[in-house]
C-alpha cells in the first residue's frame, strides 16, 4: 500500500499540510487541513483526481489535534459520512475546543512567564484559532488508545504515542512494510515543542522538547523504512534525519549554555544569538524547549524577579547562587 498525497495549504508560514489517501478497501484520509476556502479546494482537487469526491471518504484518521490537521473534519462529515478517529486524548479537542485552545494558552503562558517578564506577542488560544477549526458532533466521532492499534487501508497498524510537538500526538506504523504516519513528529525540520498541558494528574504544563528528544528516542528504535509526515517530503532516510534531528537540539542547546556561560541572561537575548533571522512563535518555543533542557540538567537557574538566566551552582546549604562567574 502506498498512500497518495494531497498537498494543502495552511495559514502557517509558508508551508503547506500533507493529508494522506489511502483507497482501498475504502477512501481513507490521514489528516485533513484546516477550516478554510484554500484548503477545501485542494482536498476537492486532489480527490477528484483520484476518482473520488469527498462524500466517498470513509474516515478521517486524525494524527494530532492541531487546527492544520483537524480543523477541516466538521466540513467533511456534513458531506459525507465519514466517521473521525482521533486519540483518546484528543477527544477533548472535538467537543471543547474552546476550553482546551485556552488550556494550551494559559499553560504557554506559564511556561514562557517562568523566563521572561513581558510574555511574547503571539496567541494561542479560542479567539485567535477557533475560526479555523469548528467542534465535531459526538456521534460521528471514534477514538482509539494511545497504545493500540487502528486499522488502515484493511490492515492493523500500531498507534505510537510520539508526544513533543503536541502531547497528543500519535503516529501509526505498519511493522510488516515499515511504513509510518509521522504527523508532525517526525519531518525534515525538527517540529515546534507547542506547550500544552499534561493528560494526567497533576496537570502541568508539559516539558514538550524532553518529550521530543524521547520521541526521537522511540522512534529510532522502530524498524521504520518509509515516513509519510505531516509537512514536506517523505522521508526514507529514516535513521540519519533522526540523528541530524537530536544534534541539532543538542547543539542548539549547548549554543545557548555557552551564551549564558558568557554572561547573556536574557530570553530575547538568546533568541536573537540563536535566531537571528527568525523572530517567529516556532522560534521562541525552541529557545525556551532549550532553557527547559538545560534547567532539567541543573546548569541553569532563573533569578524570580528579575528572570536573568543565569549559570546554577549550589551553595553548602543547598540553595541555589547566582553568580555568572561560577559558570
Amino acid at each position: 500500500m502506498k498512500p497518495i498525497l494531497i498537498e494543502v495549504p495552511t495559514i502557517f508560514e509558508s508551508m503547506t499540510v500533507n493529508c494522506w489517501l489511502i483507497k482501498e478497501p475504502e477512501p481513507v484520509l490521514i489528516d485533513c487541513g484546516e477550516k478554510t476556502e484554500a484548503v477545501w479546494e485542494a482536498l476537492n482537487v486532489g480527490l477528484k483526481k483520484e476518482g473520488l469526491t469527498i462524500g466517498d471518504l470513509k474516515k478521517v484518521i486524525i494524527t494530532h489535534a492541531h487546527l492544520d490537521h483537524v480543523g477541516m473534519a466538521l466540513q467533511i462529515t456534513q458531506h459525507s459520512d465519514a466517521e473521525i478517529w482521533i486519540s483518546e486524548p484528543g477527544l477533548p479537542w472535538t467537543d471543547n475546543l474552546k476550553g482546551m485552545l485556552d488550556a494550551r494558552d494559559q499553560a504557554l503562558i506559564q511556561a514562557f512567564g517562568e523566563y521572561i517578564r513581558e510574555i511574547p506577542p503571539f496567541k494561542f488560544g479560542y479567539k485567535q484559532l477557533s475560526p479555523y477549526w469548528d467542534e465535531i458532533p459526538a456521534d460521528r466521532v471514534k477514538t482509539f488508545p494511545l497504545n493500540g492499534n487502528i486499522e488502515i487501508g484493511g490492515e492493523s497498524w500500531e498507534v505510537i504515542h510520539a508526544p513533543g510537538h503536541c502531547i497528543n500526538q500519535t503516529c501509526f506504523f505498519h511493522r510488516q512494510s515499515g511504513q509510518l504516519f509521522s504527523g508532525d513528529a517526525l519531518m525534515e525540520i525538527i517540529p515546534p515543542p507547542i506547550i500544552d498541558m499534561s493528560i494526567e494528574p497533576p496537570f502541568e504544563r508539559t516539558q514538550s522538547m524532553a518529550m521530543m528528544l524521547q520521541t526521537f528516542q522511540k522512534l529510532s528504535e522502530l524498524p521504520i523504512k518509509t515516513v509519510y509526515p505531516g509537512h514536506l517530503n517523505i522521508i526514507e532516510n529514516v535513521d540519519e534525519v533522526i540523528r541530524k534531528q537530536i544534534k541539532r537540539i543538542i547543539h542548539r542547546k549547548e549554543l545557548c549554555y555557552q551564551f549564558i556561560q558568557e554572561g547573556m541572561d536574557n530570553f530575547y537575548q538568546l533568541q536573537e544569538k540563536i535566531y537571528p533571522k527568525r523572530k517567529v512563535p516556532p522560534t521562541f518555543l525552541m529557545i525556551l524547549g532549550f532553557l527547559d533542557l538545560l534547567k532539567a540538567e541543573g546548569k541553569i537557574a532563573i533569578e524570580r524577579e528579575s528572570k536573568r538566566i543565569v549559570c546554577n551552582s549550589k551553595n553548602t546549604d543547598g540553595t541555589a547562587a547566582f553568580s555568572k562567574k561560577q559558570c
